[in-house]
Parts: structure tokens; sequence; C-alpha cells
């Protein structure tokens, strides 16, 4: 008798598990697999025309501190007519170096960092459209440092930013009066982490940077063709802005530079 009613019992529990879901069962609101097509997987967002975005490779290099001056010497051979400071004085005065070297001209300066023994520690591959503002580089802020900059030839300031990032930004845009130029622009600047989703929803860029204008530059090169960005002096004593942005302490001390490679200026 007891094996009976076990029997109905599991009979009626089978018979329960295998109703359908009531009309207010979520479970019913998913579609069977079985009748899933491939066009129900299709993606109706609008496609990205990669070809319209502009493409660089940035390449990191280091080298000991004492090749500085090789490192200028290099960047002093490549062009200056290609590239425009904000503030001229200034963007001397902190210590900045920067030169373009057109495509044909690309595997000689490649060369010329390797016998001066640069290593490259990395490389970046950025696609964006135009104007959009891109970090080159980043530095962590603990909050607590105060860093001196020229905002002139012969003028000095300090800055004590809040704890975030310090690096190189940079964006790119088109050159309407020459095919197959880009024109670019680089700066210093601190940002905070963090709110990238909130700015977005407001229709602003995803991160607030804040540049430091003084050490702003202009410069044209065209697709193949190279800019060198680096340190224009041997390591100052001072927390100054070009060794933030330069240095790599440690037992064994780097200088840290950047090679930009332009891939394509879009269309």
């Amino acid at each position: 008798m007891k094996r009976h009613y076990l029997f109905l019992f599991l009979a009626i529990w089978v018979i329960a598990g295998c109703e359908s879901p009531q009309p207010d069962d979520p479970a019913s609101e998913i579609p069977p697999i079985e009748g899933l097509k491939l066009s129900d997987l299709k993606d109706d967002s609008l496609p990205v025309d990669t070809e319209s975005l502009m493409s660089f490779r940035v390449l990191t290099y280091t080298v000991v501190p004492d090749a500085v001056d090789k490192l200028k010497e290099i960047v002093d051979s490549l062009s200056r007519s290609e590239v425009r400071a904000t503030n001229k004085g200034a963007f001397n005065a902190n210590g900045f170096a920067i030169g373009v070297a057109p495509f044909k001209e690309g595997t000689q300066v490649a060369q010329k960092l390797t016998w001066m023994g640069a290593v490259r520690t990395g490389q970046t591959r950025l696609m964006f459209p135009a104007d959009k503002q891109e970090a080159l580089s980043r530095t962590f802020l603990q909050g607590t440092e105060t860093i001196h900059y020229s905002t002139s030839a012969n003028g000095m300031a300090t800055l004590t930013p809040a704890q975030g990032f310090l690096g190189w930004v940079f964006s790119a845009k088109t050159d309407p009066r020459f095919r197959g130029m880009a024109q670019i622009k680089l700066f210093p600047a601190t940002w905070q982490p963090g709110i990238k989703n909130i700015r977005l929803v407001m229709g602003k860029d995803a991160i607030d940077y804040q540049p430091i204008r003084q050490g702003q530059v202009l410069a044209r090169v065209e697709e193949g063709g190279v800019i060198l960005l680096g340190p224009a002096r041997s390591v100052p004593d001072k927390m100054t802005l070009d060794k933030q942005l330069f240095f790599l302490p440690g037992k064994r001390p780097r200088i840290q530079f950047y090679v930009i490679i332009c891939d394509s200026v879009g269309n």
C-alpha cells in the first residue's frame, strides 16, 4: 500500500512539473531557441566606417638619461617647418622637443634610434574620428605633487593637480589644403578617471582633459610620416613638467619618448 501511494505521488509531481507556464510566468516571455534565426542575432546598430577614421601607431621608446643629448640631435635633424608651438618660448623652456619626418625618412629615423641604444617598450594603435582627443601617455598622480613649469621663455608657475593622471593628449584631423596630410594637436594635460558613461550621455568627451596650454604644439604630417616627441634636456633636479612626462624613476632610471606614425588620415 505504501508503495502504491509513492507511485501515485510521483505521477502527480511529474505531471505538475510538465505543465506549461502561466501567462504571467516570466519564463513564458522567452522565445524558444528552436525558432531562433541568424537574422535575430544581427546587430542593428549603425556600422562604423573605418575608412573615415584617423589611424595612428604610437611607439614608446626608452633610453638612459645620458642619451638625451643624442635624442635631441635626432629631433633637431627633422623638419621644424611642419611644427608650430602655441607658445614657442614656453614650449622650449619646458624642455620639450618635437620634429616631423616624411614617409621616405622613416627608416632612417628608426635606424638612428637603434644606433643610439633606444629600446621600444610599447606600441599602441589608435583609430578615432577627426578631432577626438586621445591620451598618448599617462602617469599616475597621487594628488600631493607640486609641478613646476614655464609659462613663457622666462616666466615660471606651479601646478598642484588632484589625484589622477598626467600625460600627453593628441587629436587629429584631415588637412583640407593638402591631400593625404593630417593636422595634429599635442598638449600635456591632467585628468581624473571615472564618470565616462555620464559624460557620454551628456554629449561630452569621455574624459575631461585639463590642458596645460604652455606645452601645446601643432604639427602637420603626411600618411606614413613620423612625429618624434621627447625631452630636450637632461633630467631637471626640480619636479618639473618635462620630468613628470618623460622621466621613469627606479634603480635603473630611464627616459621615455614617443614616435607617432600616421597610417591613415581617413577620407
